[in-house]
């Protein structure tokens, strides 16, 4: 069965994680109409079984500790890790656009940050690492402000979780390590489990977000804030390609097949490279 009417935007995602669902902001912010499609019954993909931590250096939160370096010194590090694949543009682009993308998103969306300030570079012996200032998360958010959409939203996996409660890298993973030397760490947890376990039997699930899941509720939140249509247990079957250009793409819904008209373009942000073992080999 396929639906006789296609449904019509002028941007269509496919894919829910933090790429996804950025995308998907930012061109809503735009004021384009945006259809975001996801194959799972629920929002957030591998994101939000993430730490959720990001890579952006001379982002605004370092800039507002006083933490200022040379522009070329993560281009350095990043000519060292990533060799015979270094793209002068690509690079050139990120580094550009990273710092101006945060401050974009706590100036117009939900999305709100914690920084990672006294976090190193992971490779601290290569040439241009920094020890400082380079790391930013989505600050932890209360899944009440979600709304009902909570309901939709990829739950963390219960194996890096306790009873399916979160814990942030950070002052949150501290307390638990050290809840039986201090007092100050013993009533943390003591108030994150007790909250915890009354949030799993009132709402069957956490709502303390950190980590990927807050990044995801939290642009999940902007998305809906923004008129963004957010379409789950739809698998893109394939892409709609029309003179040459990618008009839109065929999904699965429950019903049949859905058409989905694209004017401006298609976003394809489906992750899932790391489980292609041909594309790897590529």
């Amino acid at each position: 069965m396929s639906f006789a009417t296609p449904l019509q935007c002028d941007v269509l995602v496919l894919g829910s994680g933090a790429s996804g669902l950025s995308a998907a902001v930012t061109a809503a912010h735009h004021g384009l109409k945006v259809v975001v499609i996801e194959k799972d019954a629920v929002f957030g993909g591998a994101t939000a079984w993430s730490g959720g931590w990001m890579w952006v250096p001379g982002n605004p939160l370092a800039q507002r500790a006083g933490i200022f370096e040379d522009p070329q010194q993560p281009r350095t590090y990043l000519k060292h890790e990533l060799g015979n694949r270094y793209d002068a543009s690509l690079i050139d682009a990120f580094l550009d656009h990273c710092g101006p993308m945060v401050a974009f998103f706590e100036e117009h969306t939900a999305l709100r940050f914690v920084d990672g300030n006294a976090i190193a570079d992971i490779h601290g012996l290569t040439p241009g690492a920094a020890t400082q200032g380079h790391q930013v998360a989505a600050a932890p958010y209360d899944g009440r402000e979600v709304g009902p959409l909570i309901k939709r939203l990829r739950k963390t996996m219960r194996e890096t979780s306790i009873l399916g409660m979160p814990i942030m890298a950070g002052a949150d993973l501290t307390a638990f390590l050290t809840m039986t030397r201090s007092w100050a760490s013993l009533w943390h947890v003591t108030r994150r489990i007790v909250r915890h376990l009354i949030d799993l039997a009132v709402h069957g699930r956490a709502m303390q977000l950190v980590n990927g899941v807050a990044l995801v509720a939290r642009l999940a939140k902007s998305a809906e804030q923004l008129g963004v249509q957010l379409i789950d247990s739809a698998p893109a079957k394939r892409l709609i390609i029309t003179g040459g250009a990618v008009r839109g793409a065929v999904v699965s819904a429950p019903d049949g097949e859905l058409e989905i008209l694209a004017a401006k373009g298609v976003v394809l942000a489906t992750g899932g490279f790391p489980n292609d073992i041909a594309r790897r080999r590529a």
